[in-house]
This record gives structure tokens, sequence and C-alpha cells, in this order.
């Protein structure tokens, strides 16, 4: 029998994470587009590192959105085919943009650009990117944020400029438990001052903001992770679809919160090989409080 006072147990695994190297020149992706005739499509070097990855369920104070830079949360939406776009417009984003105007008590949410990932994904959408994200990332920088809040929130900028605002992920799988790749999230407390470098990305885009082949050309900008060993990595076992993750990608606020939380695919390797294959859809929301 464990004496009172022992600790419990914390479930934690050894993995890998890909980094990115640092580099003096300016890091830049093309996606699903061809870069210039002599250019290489990234100039990205991938930095893997063995770490420790620890279960969000083991924590005895769970992690927090302005805190960690993620928090995990029941969200159960009620959706037929969720790789149907109309459905997605109709249903799905509705019910996210309430979900995260209530649990954030904000003012407004929009949400925007879906990702859908896995074999089906593929599968509806063929050429488009629906693999699991393989490097740390972050998907907007400081100088990116406010061109988000002016685009998304268009006529109705003026209206909330001057107001706190962020761009949060809403991450969750369509089919569970989730193994296959789970999501890694780095505690955004445990970040360095030069550990988030910009990288240029040139790719394709629907009109509802899928990565798509025959899609129009944009430029836009993320942060990639470069290696810290104090970094503190976490991801939820056996996720299910009524869980959902929320990802702080940008804060206005400069001071007080967390603003940036890097995450990607990893390897769990205890995952057996006929586990099922990654499924997961994931939507960005412009919040303005």
């Amino acid at each position: 029998m464990a004496s009172i006072a022992e600790a419990p147990r914390v479930r934690q695994i050894s993995s890998t994470v890909n980094y990115i190297a640092r580099k003096p020149e300016p890091l830049y992706n093309y996606y699903l587009v061809d870069p210039p005739a002599g250019v290489a499509a990234s100039n990205e070097d991938r930095e893997p590192r063995d770490v420790i990855v620890a279960s969000v369920r083991d924590r005895t104070v769970p992690p927090a959105l302005d805190v960690h830079g993620f928090e995990l949360v029941a969200f159960n939406p009620s959706v037929d085919d969720i790789y149907d776009t109309a459905q997605q417009e109709a249903v799905f984003n509705p019910q996210v943009a309430d979900f995260v105007r209530r649990h954030l008590n904000a003012r407004e949410v929009r949400v925007f650009f879906p990702f859908l990932r896995g074999e089906e994904a593929q599968r509806r959408m063929p050429g488009s990117l629906t693999a699991p994200a393989p490097t740390a990332h972050v998907d907007y920088t400081h100088e990116t944020g406010h061109y988000w809040f002016d685009h998304i929130l268009g006529a109705d900028a003026d209206r909330y400029r001057g107001s706190r605002f962020a761009i949060i992920n809403l991450w969750r799988p369509i089919t569970g438990p989730l193994r296959d790749h789970p999501l890694a999230m780095c505690d955004a407390q445990s970040l360095g001052p030069d550990d988030l470098m910009v990288s240029k990305v040139v790719s394709r885009a629907d009109e509802h903001g899928r990565p798509v082949a025959d899609g129009k050309i944009y430029e836009a900008a993320v942060y990639a992770l470069a290696y810290n060993p104090g970094h503190r990595w976490y991801y939820v076992p056996d996720m299910m679809p009524d869980e959902a993750l929320l990802l702080k990608n940008y804060d206005s606020q400069l001071d007080g919160v967390a603003r940036f939380s890097p995450h990607c695919a990893f390897k769990d390797p205890s995952t057996p090989a006929d586990v099922l294959p990654r499924a997961s859809i994931e939507v960005r929301c412009l919040v303005v409080w």
C-alpha cells in the first residue's frame, strides 16, 4: 500500500520532438507552391531531440490557457459529417464560436481556417495538406497578429480596436481514443526569449482557408521552435472526440499571460501497430474581450 505522503505517479513517455536548427539567415517554407528556380522548397533543418512528454491528465492542477498556453476542455459538438464543408460552416463553426465565447467570457469569436488531418481528409481533399504537423511551431507571430485581427474582422475591426484579442486553436480528434501521433504542447512558461524564430510560409488555400493544391497563393509567417533543454512538454493520452485542446497562438496582451504555445505531432513509442490512424480537426478562433 502506498503511504499517504507518497506523490501520485505521473505518466510520462520518452519520445522525440522535431525542433528547427537555429540559422543566421531568414527561414522559409514553400507548401503546395513551386519555389523559384534554383531555390529549395525549404531552408529549415530539423533538429530531432529526445524529450520527456508528461500526461496532462496526471497534473494536480490542470494546465490553463493564460498560464501554460494550452488547456484541455470538454467539448462534444453535434455534426453528422465533419468533413463536409457546408456542415463545418453551418453547424460545427457556430458551435465552436459559442463554446469558446462562453468558456473564455469573450465579447466576440470568429472561427476560421479549418485544418482536417488524416486518411479520410486526404481522400476527401486529394493533394491537400492533411498529414500531422511534424515540427514544433506556433501558427502566428508577434508581427502578424494585428494583420489577422483586421483580416478576420473586416468592417467590424474598428468597433473592437484597442481591445485585447487572441488567436486560439481548438483542436480535437474525430475518432478515438487518439493514439496515433498525438499532439505535444510546450509549456509557455518554459520558453526562452530567443526560442521562437520567424519562418516565412508560401502556400495555397481555398476560399475556406483549407490548404489545397489548387488554392490561391498566399504568404504568411509562423514561429519555428529552437531547442532549449528547459522546455517542458505535455500531451493528452487517449484523447476522445468529446474533448478538445485550446492552444494559444497569439495574444495581444504583452505581459502577465502566455502568448504563444508551440506544438507538434509526435510518436508515442508505446502505440500498438493496429491503432486507429490519426483523424483530427483544428480551427482557429479570433477571440476579442
